[in-house]
C-alpha cells in the first residue's frame, strides 16, 4: 500500500482516502496475481454495487429511472452502457452463429418449407449481425423521443442515454430469446423455441413501454403518454421496415 503524501498518479497533495484532483484512491496497492484476479477483475467489473452486474441489473428493473440518475449525475455506480452494449452485441453474435451453424449441421431437422430460408445468405447475415445494425439506430430511435418527449427539455445526447439503456435491456431479453431457440434441437421441448419466437416482440413492447414510462410517465397525462408511445413505437417499425430494407438491398446487390 502506498505511504506518499501526494497522488501517485498525478502527484497533487493528498489528504483522504481519494485524490482531489483525479479521484484515485489514495491506498494504491503493488498489483500481486491474488490482488488481480479478486479484485481488479472480479469486484472491479462485477462487484453487485458498481459495475457490470449493477447497470445490468438496472437497465433491466428500472431503465428509465435509471437512465435519468446517470444524466442527472449519479454515476459512479455504472459502467459504460455503450461499451457494455458492444460487449453483449458480440456474445449476441456468437450465439447466433453457433444456432446458424448447428441450423446447417443438422438441416435434416429442419421442414423443407424452411430450408430455403436457412440456406438463404441473406438471412445468415441479418440473423448474424441484425443487433450490430441496430445499435446504428440508436441515433434514430433517440431523436424520436428527443421529438416526442421533450417537456423535460433534456438534450438530444441525453436521449442517446436512455435509449441506450433499454437499449441494454433490449438486447439482454433478446439473448434470453435466442438461447431458447436451441430448445428447437430437442424434440421432448422443441415448442420452447417457437414460444420464445411469438412472445419476444411482446415482451420487447412491453419493456419499452416499461422503460419509457419510468422516463417520462410523470410528464405526461396517462392518454398523452399512451399517445406518444404510440406514434414512438410506429416510427420504430417503419424505420427497422427501412433499415432491413436497405441492407437486404446492398447485400443482394453483391
Amino acid at each position: 500500500m502506498s505511504h506518499s503524501p501526494n497522488c501517485l498518479n498525478c502527484e497533487v497533495q493528498i489528504t483522504g482516502k481519494f485524490c482531489s484532483n483525479c479521484g484515485q484512491k489514495t491506498d494504491t496497492h503493488r498489483i500481486t496475481f491474488k490482488h488481480f484476479i479478486f479484485h481488479d477483475i472480479l469486484h472491479g467489473v462485477w462487484h453487485f454495487e458498481k459495475g457490470i452486474l449493477f447497470t445490468l441489473k438496472e437497465a433491466m428493473l428500472r431503465p428509465g429511472k435509471a437512465a435519468l440518475d446517470y444524466i442527472e449525475g449519479k454515476r459512479i455506480r455504472y459502467y459504460n452502457v455503450f461499451y457494455l452494449i458492444l460487449l453483449l452485441i458480440g456474445l449476441g453474435i456468437f450465439i447466433e452463429n453457433v444456432y446458424i451453424n448447428s441450423l446447417h449441421k443438422y438441416h435434416s431437422f429442419i421442414p423443407d418449407d424452411q430450408s430455403d430460408e436457412v440456406n438463404n445468405p441473406v438471412y445468415d447475415f441479418l440473423g448474424k449481425y441484425v443487433k450490430f445494425f441496430l445499435a446504428l439506430a440508436i441515433p434514430a430511435f433517440s431523436l424520436n423521443s428527443f421529438i416526442l418527449f421533450n417537456k423535460k427539455k433534456l438534450f438530444y445526447s441525453e436521449h442517446l442515454i436512455i435509449f441506450g439503456m433499454m437499449y441494454l435491456g433490449i438486447i439482454m431479453i433478446t439473448l434470453v430469446g435466442n438461447l431458447m431457440y436451441f430448445f428447437e434441437f430437442i424434440e421432448p421441448v422443441a415448442f420452447l423455441s417457437y414460444f420464445a419466437d411469438l412472445i419476444m416482440p411482446f415482451l420487447l413492447i412491453i419493456y419499452l413501454a416499461f422503460g419509457f414510462y419510468g422516463a417520462f410517465g410523470n410528464d405526461y397525462k396517462k392518454w398523452n403518454f399512451a399517445l406518444r408511445l404510440f406514434i414512438y413505437l410506429t416510427l420504430i417499425i417503419v424505420e427497422l421496415k427501412l433499415l432491413g430494407f436497405i441492407l437486404k438491398t446492398i447485400l443482394l446487390n453483391q
